[in-house]
């Protein structure tokens, strides 16, 4: 069973699930990848948000 794999097609299963921007894994441990994590989430508060879209009104033709 290689758990490195399944480790990481299970965080992108997730991500996939709750709407996330992005997945990287990393170990606390090793210290591997800890600093992308956090650039990637500085940079990813720091964007500006996205504007929403408003509903189009339906217009009906009027006649005069």
């Amino acid at each position: 069973m290689d758990l490195i794999n399944d480790c990481g097609e299970q965080g992108e299963e997730l991500k996939k699930m709750i709407g996330a921007v992005s997945y990287i894994e990393c170990s606390s441990k090793t210290q591997q990848n800890v600093k992308v994590v956090f650039d990637a989430a500085i940079k990813i508060a720091l964007r500006p948000p996205k504007p929403k879209k408003k509903p189009r009104k339906t217009r009906t033709c009027t006649f005069l």
